[in-house]
């Protein structure tokens, strides 16, 4: 608060954020992938945790990482877990937090005018990452995400500061520069509120300062890496700006001034300009595509493609979530931002993908962790479990105990399963002991009832749930447990149980490799 307990700016927009239904989870997502992906002592497993926990956001990141844009990782990505092994954490994190934004943002944007705001923030990402190539820059990937994040106090205030923010509108096109106007208005630029969102968001100090805008006429060399970040960004954005508002008989002159404004900083010309445009309009015409942006009668697009020469620039026409066209498919329900969403799922083909994942990962060098959570990633995609953990036999103490896993409030649930090796009467021992696969459809079922051991009862409230016996020499090393919340609803049909197994098998072949 300020001294006279007036909200600052800053302060009435988290809160009007966090009084949005759409926001908190968001917020909530965002932060928590920073977090992890800047902690040395998380894993791989933990963002991996995080992403799957939106059924949209998983999808989209898994067809974005499979265009020509990743193409030179070679093969084709069908677990998040592998994506975060081959793509490595930041870049994992910077495309799902953008894919994150962009899908709030593209539900808010009922405008055109905002929309365009969207596709320009979008569009200076994307011609980051092109201006970026060959330069002395770690990661294209966060020059995209610093880019397109610029201004995101900008197209937060516009959503939730709406009159003030034509309020610096007018003062803009009455001469102010928009950083003074928005001061004035706000008393704090855009750019600073933005900077300000980010930190809340756990966003690490190098992509905050890489957000930030260069003001000044001319831009200084830069001193390190980082200032070729926060140059090369500034210098995208500027690009897309002059390109969106300058006519097409001032462009050469208003390359000239953007050139001469960057010459001590870095060297570029007209041409690799023109380029980076060109290449960033075609990588958003393959990017919106996937995520359903709708390009589609952008006056901004349609601008910059005139103004860079292209006389027929394409459109994009939003395509389904699934891309299945043709498929027959399970009808679920996935629960996105507090609102439901119809989402088609084909337990088939994503069981068989990610068992391609897991043949391609077992032939090279792979660490076994990598390979034991894309086997329970596909499983509980593929088949849309509540939840899904691997128990592991802990030698020391002669019990079952549960590792990792994914699903509904999972790590408090973890610790409190494990159970003793001695046999009991139960559905667990039985499954180990015989080395047989279990499905209990109904735990309350007069014949199951005295079967469920009382230390899962206290844990669980699921009401059906599926053993997977991991068995080596005959003896059972581990259990793969997946659970549906309602009895009955675990309906696994002949060929998705022989893919279920294949992934287990898979997962024993992965132990007897590293034995």
């Amino acid at each position: 608060m300020t001294t006279n307990d007036t909200p600052t700016a800053l302060e009435r927009l988290l809160g009007a954020m966090q009084d949005d239904q759409c926001f908190p989870a968001l917020s909530g997502t965002i932060s928590a992938i920073n977090q992890i992906v800047d902690s040395e002592s998380e894993s791989a497993g933990k963002l991996t945790k995080a992403i799957l926990q939106d059924f949209a956001l998983t999808n989209k990141l898994l067809r974005l990482v499979n265009t020509v844009t990743y193409g030179q990782f070679g093969g084709k990505i069908n677990t998040i877990s592998k994506a975060v092994v081959i793509l490595g954490f930041e870049t994992v994190r910077n495309v799902a937090t953008a894919l994150i934004l962009l899908e709030f943002l593209q539900n808010k944007s009922q405008a055109t005018q905002f929309r365009d705001e969207v596709l320009s923030s979008f569009l200076a990402g994307l011609v980051a990452m092109q201006l970026s190539h060959g330069r002395n820059i770690r990661d294209t990937e966060e020059a995209m995400i610093c880019a397109m994040f610029q201004n995101l106090g900008k197209l937060l205030s516009t959503i939730y500061f709406f009159d003030e923010s034509q309020e610096i509108a007018a003062l803009a096109s009455e001469g102010m520069n928009e950083s003074q106007a928005s001061h004035k208005v706000l008393g704090i630029s855009y750019n600073e509120l933005g900077i300000n969102i980010a930190k809340s968001w756990n966003f690490p100090d190098r992509l905050q300062t890489g957000m930030r805008k260069i003001t000044g006429d001319k831009v200084r060399k830069p001193r390190d890496e980082l200032d070729h970040l926060n140059i090369t960004v500034n210098l995208a954005n500027e690009l897309c700006m002059i390109a969106a508002s300058t006519p097409i008989e001032e462009k050469d002159q208003a390359l000239d001034q953007l050139i001469d404004r960057y010459r001590d900083a870095v060297r570029v010309n007209a041409q690799q300009l023109n380029k980076a445009l060109e290449h960033g309009m075609e990588e958003i015409s393959i990017r919106a595509a996937i995520l359903n942006l709708p390009t589609s009668n952008s006056p901004l697009l349609k601008t910059v493609s005139h103004w860079n020469g292209d006389e027929n620039p394409s459109e994009t026409t939003p395509i389904d979530d699934d891309g299945m066209d043709g498929i027959t498919a399970l009808d679920l329900v996935a629960e996105q931002n507090n609102e439901s969403e119809a989402v088609k799922v084909d337990p088939e083909a994503i069981l068989g993908d990610g068992i391609q994942d897991v043949t391609n990962t077992l032939v090279a060098e792979y660490n076994l962790n990598d390979v034991l959570q894309m086997v329970l990633e596909t499983m509980f995609r593929g088949m849309r479990f509540n939840r899904i953990l691997a128990f592991v036999r802990d030698a020391k103490t002669n019990t079952m105990r549960a590792r990792f896993g994914f699903g509904k409030g999972i790590d408090t649930l973890l610790p409190k399963l494990h159970f003793p090796l001695k046999f009991e009467p139960d559905v667990f021992h039985v499954a180990l002991e015989k080395g047989v696969d279990i499905v209990i459809e109904n735990v309350a079922a007069e014949n199951i009832s005295s079967k469920i051991p009382a230390w899962y009862r206290d844990a669980v409230n699921a009401e059906c749930f599926l053993l997977l016996p991991v068995m080596i020499n005959n003896k059972a090393i581990g259990v793969i447990y997946a659970d549906m919340q309602t009895a009955n609803s675990l309906q696994v049909t002949p060929r998705q149980l022989s893919l279920l197994r294949t992934l287990r098998n898979q997962a024993v072949l992965a132990i007897k490799q590293k034995q």
